[in-house]
């Protein structure tokens, strides 16, 4: 019987977390006391073993049934760099101060260019602490603290079918927006503005915002009903925008955040230390992604409901 060897697995993966870096070379973290260090950008988001499935009564056991599913993201990350010098060459404009849906510039895209770019932002999703979280939330609520070594084989084998159930679900059909910061930095979390979190059948309306690089986050997006033309659209954003982006980066991390040279101004939902989520479909995120060109405007006729 061969032994699954002990590996470093990354939820963010370095070709993607190199473009954190600064001037010298490192990404900043902070966490949810305030402590900030510096670390080189291949040193973060990694989880020994993450993607390994051991199924033993030990941690030091072995059985015929160990497997690993750390493959499952290899068409992501060796296409990731290619995804991000497009995007960097996608045609903006800067149009500040009109109506929000006037602003979305449409760009040409094949499908196989927006089947690879779900293949990455999905697999930002679905790797994070926050998707981790979720898939073995249900059994530590019926049962409590689980043992590391059960529940680290529950979050495997509830993961394991998760890239590809989200990704081929969404292939190029959805609307997808790059958005470009027209100045501040974007930060990066670990958790993500998503919907997606412990999915283990096909979601039904699925939602994605991820940052890619400081200057440059993705939206992914499948409504209920929509136009697919234009299926990919550029935005700029102003200052205060990204600003909002961050935000719903704090509300949906845990444990850290990162940032290449801007320091963010923790809040409540961040120094908390759980992932959390936008209760109201009100807001800032939700807003952004319905202003995307053939997306409806939200029935608003039963949020006396929410309230």
């Amino acid at each position: 019987m061969m032994r699954l060897k002990s590996e470093r697995h990354h939820w963010w993966p370095r070709c993607v977390s190199k473009h954190w870096a600064d001037s010298k070379g490192f990404v900043h973290r902070i966490t949810p006391d305030g402590t900030s260090i510096r670390v080189p950008p291949a040193q973060l988001g990694m989880i020994g073993n993450g993607h390994h499935i051991k199924l033993g009564r030990n941690p030091a056991d072995s059985t015929p049934w160990d497997t690993s599913f750390e493959r499952e993201f290899d068409l992501a990350d060796s296409t990731f760099p290619s995804v991000i010098t497009w995007l960097n060459n996608l045609q903006i404009k800067k149009m500040l101060g009109r109506e929000l849906r006037a602003r979305f510039v449409p760009q040409p895209s094949t499908d196989d260019q927006l089947k690879t770019l779900t293949e990455c932002v999905v697999s930002l999703a679905v790797r994070s602490p926050r998707n981790r979280e979720a898939a073995v939330s249900v059994a530590e609520n019926l049962r409590g603290k689980l043992p590391s070594h059960e529940r680290n084989a529950l979050i495997g084998l509830n993961m394991r079918q998760s890239q590809r159930i989200i990704s081929d679900s969404i292939g190029s059909r959805a609307k997808f927006c790059v958005l470009f910061s027209s100045g501040k930095e974007f930060i990066y979390g670990d958790g993500l503005f998503d919907n997606v979190a412990g999915s283990v059948n096909p979601p039904h309306s699925p939602k994605i915002i991820a940052p890619i690089t400081p200057m440059i986050s993705v939206i992914i997006s499948r409504p209920t009903s929509y136009s697919p033309e234009p299926r990919l659209s550029t935005f700029v954003l102003s200052d205060e925008e990204v600003q909002n982006c961050n935000h719903a980066i704090q509300v949906y991390s845990k444990g850290a955040l990162f940032y290449r040279s801007e320091k963010p101004i923790l809040i409540d939902a961040f120094t908390n230390g759980q992932h959390l989520i936008y209760s109201h479909p009100d807001n800032p995120m939700d807003t952004l992604i319905e202003g995307i060109p053939g997306i409806s405007p939200r029935n608003r006729s039963l949020d006396f409901l929410l309230d």
